[in-house]
């Protein structure tokens, strides 16, 4: 028994075990995409904290190249009361580091340090001719505004100690005459604000890289720009030996068991209004691009699916136990229904006997029940087709008699008595064909002929008194040049036609020529007959479900027993032809029928 216990286990525990393992992945990769989406929220945060920051230089620099500065500038001896408001502006904003004018040789004529942090002093000029913003400004046109990479301060060639991070803006002035006077050049302390996007979130570490992958700032460095004191190759592919991460696109991924996210900051060739008076766009031109890097490491991505790994653990050991215990009571049960199973086989074998012969019995009545269906059907059908195929003949033999009674014109007769002729040809043929159909009937089949499709129309036509005279306004047009011939039912098909054409008559418009036409195709090698008529058309959104249905009618205003649809319908699906409809409504009605 155990070792059946032992074999039903293995079986079931490995679908188990399959079907936990594809839970694990799909909900691993669900949290790891869960995780990627915080990841690259929070990598937009951090790097719209650092867009806005230098926006904010932007904004500032730009506010002073708007200003008109008096002819031949001298904010150290002759225009030094223009300054002295300015100076307080200065001084009040504590993110200047320093604020010169530059000459357009590159030579400072005013220079403000920053001593501490709510006061400047003014110090002594320099000659900047050699430094690549000094250059890169005085190429610059106006409204355009240089941004400078991040770097740390030098003074004399020298890197300042303690280090201080800045980044510089240089923009063109101009005095009252629109003639340029020089540059104005501002350094902006980036101690704070590397601080923050270095802050990390979630366990994150976060990086901010040059166009070269260099670090500029990182959560797991305390030095900014290492690369420009002690460790010059201090790029992203040096300290974490990856080199997925990439200025080309902004993505999140996973590699070595990292999980990273990017997005690159591209400021160069950028217009901003910065809110001023001309509102004419400045250009931002820059000397480096940017990335925000944040990256998941390992031990953290392992945490994170640490209580996937314990469910997927707890699960298949309750699995293990659960199911041994579901073999053992299954087999035993097994073993005692094998014997009482051993017991009932000899009343079985008669059982099925007894099944059988009972099987025989309601499939030949099944045979008889469809039999009879079929039946009802058909002489329903025929009972409908006698009364309903006969009326429009009768009623054009009756209109005919009266018009002949009433007419005194002989032409006139001489007109309508081969018509009266051709309504009773009418009616002896449909005589014949009632007596063709009693035949099928007793026959169980339905007898297929070759039409002539024109000729049967013609036929048709002659039974409608709005037909009969070539002065009518209502035409019956064909378009058979695809196909003329059909082997079908000649009895279905005349009682489609007339139901076409009678309810084309039936629900004309009075205030147009009114046709109904017959216009054949072939589509995919099956023959294809188009009815269409210019009649008042149907609301398909309104009644498309019931169009074909018994006893349904959409003209409440016109007379109608809700049949021919059903019948054309039904007479069209005995033979496995489709019928289909389109319909605007004061446009007129297009059917389609597939042979």
């Amino acid at each position: 028994m155990w070792k059946r216990v032992l074999k039903m286990f293995i079986g079931l525990y490995l679908t188990v075990l399959a079907l936990s393992l594809f839970l694990f992945y799909t909900q691993k990769v669900k949290l790891i995409e869960s995780i990627k989406e915080r990841q690259i929220l929070a990598t937009t945060m951090k790097k719209a904290a650092f867009e806005d920051e230098c926006h904010s230089f932007l904004r500032n620099t730009h506010y002073w190249a708007s200003l008109k500065f008096p002819k031949n500038f001298d904010p150290l001896t002759e225009h030094s009361s223009y300054l002295k408001s300015y100076l307080e502006l200065i001084e009040d904003i504590t993110f200047y580091d320093q604020f010169r004018f530059i000459d357009l040789e590159g030579k400072e004529f005013f220079r403000t340090e920053r001593v501490a942090n709510d006061s400047i002093v003014i110090s002594a000029l320099q000659n900047k001719n050699y430094h690549p913003y000094v250059k890169a400004g005085l190429q610059l046109k106006r409204d355009q505004i240089y941004l400078s990479q991040i770097s740390l301060n030098k003074e004399n060639g020298e890197i300042e100690k303690p280090h201080k991070p800045v980044i510089r803006t240089v923009a063109p002035i101009f005095d009252n005459e629109e003639n340029q006077i020089g540059l104005v050049v501002i350094n902006f302390k980036m101690k704070k604000i590397l601080d923050q996007i270095k802050s990390k979130v979630e366990e994150k570490n976060v990086y901010l890289l040059d166009e070269d992958l260099r670090v500029i700032s990182s959560s797991t460095k305390t030095e900014d720009l290492p690369y420009e004191t002690a460790n010059k190759n201090s790029s992203l592919d040096n300290i974490l030996n990856t080199r997925a991460i990439t200025h080309n696109r902004d993505s999140s991924f996973v590699a070595n068991d990292h999980i990273w996210s990017q997005q690159s900051i591209n400021l160069n060739g950028a217009t901003f209004t910065f809110g001023s008076i001309s509102n004419l766009p400045s250009e931002i031109v820059t000397a480096s691009n940017w990335l925000i890097a944040l990256e998941i490491p390992p031990k953290v991505v392992k945490a994170e699916l640490q209580p996937l790994f314990e469910s997927l653990l707890t699960f298949n050991i309750i699995s293990i136990f659960g199911l041994l215990t579901l073999c053992y009571i299954f087999q035993k049960k097994k073993i005692e229904k094998e014997q009482f199973y051993t017991e009932l086989e000899n009343k079985n074998i008669l059982l099925t006997r007894s099944k059988n012969l009972l099987e025989e019995n309601n499939s030949m009545m099944n045979e008889m029940n469809n039999s009879l269906g079929i039946r009802n059907k058909q002489l329903s059908d025929f009972n409908y087709l006698i009364s309903h195929n006969l009326r429009s003949p009768v009623t054009s033999m009756s209109v005919i008699v009266e018009m002949i009674q009433k007419e005194k014109n002989p032409d006139i007769l001489n007109q309508l008595l081969p018509k009266l002729g051709l309504v009773a040809n009418s009616i002896t043929n449909l005589t014949k064909d009632i007596n063709e159909y009693v035949a099928i009937l007793d026959n169980k089949e339905i007898k297929i002929v070759d039409i002539n499709l024109a000729q049967l129309i013609e036929e048709v036509k002659s039974e409608f008194t709005e037909t009969l005279l070539n002065n009518s306004d209502f035409e019956v047009l064909l378009d058979l040049k695809a196909w003329d011939h059909i082997s079908y039912s000649k009895f279905y098909l005349q009682s489609i036609l007339q139901n076409f054409i009678s309810n084309a008559i039936k629900y004309k418009r009075d205030d147009v020529a009114s046709y109904i036409q017959f216009e054949t195709a072939l589509e995919n090698k099956k023959k294809v007959l188009y009815v269409r008529d210019n009649g008042i058309g149907l609301n398909l959104d309104k009644h498309g479900e019931n169009i074909f249905k018994l006893y349904k009618r959409f003209h409440r205003n016109i007379s109608g027993k809700g049949m021919g649809l059903f019948l054309i319908k039904s007479q069209l699906e005995a033979l496995n032809a489709t019928i289909t409809i389109e319909s605007k409504v004061g446009q007129g009605t297009t059917f389609k029928i597939k042979f």
